[in-house]
């Protein structure tokens, strides 16, 4: 009897502590809202305000979506290295950083439909350059599929692949409504989330962040991301089931192991390689390079690495958008290209279509001009979509 006492005073002090941490770490989060004691803004998208913090000048602007758990301020070197060059900006979803919690579930649908309200109303205009990390990258291939004449470019910064849970690797555990430990109507599953701050993380902003990632909604929300990440795993591969993009796309992926030295480890490691690779065929502009010294949070390990290779993304899209300005200034009639196999015999017929609607253009080439084929995948032919139909 007295070591069950014992028991339920250490479990009531263990729960007063953690209320009073919360409370406080809450209360020092609604001063900061209150003194404006945070970078850029918290804007209303009507349901509720979501944070947005925007620096530098030139066009096409560089949205920021983090990871799971992540925020705008683990982004901070990135946009310090980028700002003379282009406007760059990072959010916090609703319930991380200085956002409010918003509607659930926290899917990849209702995230993507958040950001076109929030860069709307914050009137950042596009086309956008989206970088996303891990769950992020579902996020931003989203919204490019939605809405693409918004999209000038995507930065995947070891990106979650829509397919990883369709592998035995990363296959999800079902539990079951029988489980014993779950058959009762009036029990409870406690899930304990501790914010884990990274080494690289900037210094200046350590204690500013581990308040933020204590806070109930910020843990709350993660529960509720990874929970749904599946779901949004699916919602990315129904509406991303299209022709690749013709925008570049850069894929920047990890070089150091992050799982265990296990059969597991091992398979998941090969895995998760696999799945990076195959990120490659989302366009037919794709480059993607290997972060050697990082783990999977690239931008704290490396941020340099990752802004050169945003700038780079940059780059290039500026040089096709200059390009089809000079198109469209002297209106030249510039072929898309689709080649097409013949039914008749070893021959391939190409169509030119032109951007009036108009066709008057065709050509059958004898076979030893039978098949093109870059690398086994789509390319880019001259700045101008080729789609190649083995």
């Amino acid at each position: 009897m007295v070591r069950s006492n014992v028991k339920t005073l250490k479990t009531i002090h263990f729960i007063t502590y953690s209320l009073l941490f919360v409370s406080l770490a809450t209360l020092s989060i609604n001063t900061f809202a209150k003194d404006k004691i945070y970078p850029g803004e918290l804007i209303n998208i009507g349901t509720h305000r979501l944070h947005i913090h925007c620096i530098g000048t030139g066009s096409p602007s560089v949205i920021i979506d983090s990871g799971i758990g992540g925020f705008s301020l683990e982004w901070i070197k990135v946009q310090k290295n980028l700002s003379e060059n282009v406007r760059i900006c990072s959010y916090d979803r609703a319930g991380y950083g200085w956002s409010d919690p918003g509607p659930r579930p926290r899917t990849t649908e209702r995230i993507s439909s958040e950001l076109r309200r929030l860069l709307s109303a914050a009137k950042v205009s596009g086309p956008y350059i989206l970088v996303g990390h891990s769950f992020g990258g579902y996020n931003v291939r989203y919204f490019a599929s939605k809405y693409p004449q918004l999209t000038a470019g995507l930065v995947l910064v070891d990106s979650s692949h829509p397919e990883q849970f369709d592998t035995e690797e990363f296959k999800r555990i079902k539990v079951k409504r029988n489980n014993k430990y779950l058959r009762y109507k009036n029990s409870y599953q406690v899930r304990i989330v501790n914010p884990i701050i990274s080494d690289n993380y900037p210094n200046e902003f350590k204690r500013t962040a581990f308040l933020l990632m204590s806070t109930m909604k910020s843990k709350s929300t993660l529960l509720n991301e990874l929970d749904y990440m599946e779901a949004s795993a699916k919602q990315v591969s129904k509406l991303t089931n299209h022709p690749p993009y013709s925008f570049p796309v850069t894929i920047l992926t990890r070089g150091k192991r992050v799982w265990a030295y296990d059969d597991l480890g091992d398979r998941r490691e090969q895995q998760w390689s696999r799945l990076q690779n195959d990120l490659q065929y989302i366009s037919m502009n794709s480059n993607q390079y290997l972060a050697e010294e990082s783990g999977h949070i690239i931008h704290l390990d490396q941020p340099e690495f990752v802004s050169n290779y945003i700038l780079a993304t940059v780059d290039n899209v500026r040089s096709q958008l200059d390009e089809l300005k000079l198109v469209k200034k002297f209106d030249i009639r510039i072929p898309s290209f689709a080649a097409i196999p013949s039914l008749a015999g070893p021959t391939t017929t190409f169509h030119f279509h032109y951007d009036d609607g108009s066709q008057n253009q065709e050509s059958i080439l004898d076979k030893f001009i039978q098949q093109v084929m870059f690398d086994d995948k789509m390319r880019h032919f001259g700045n101008h979509s080729a789609y190649f139909l083995r």
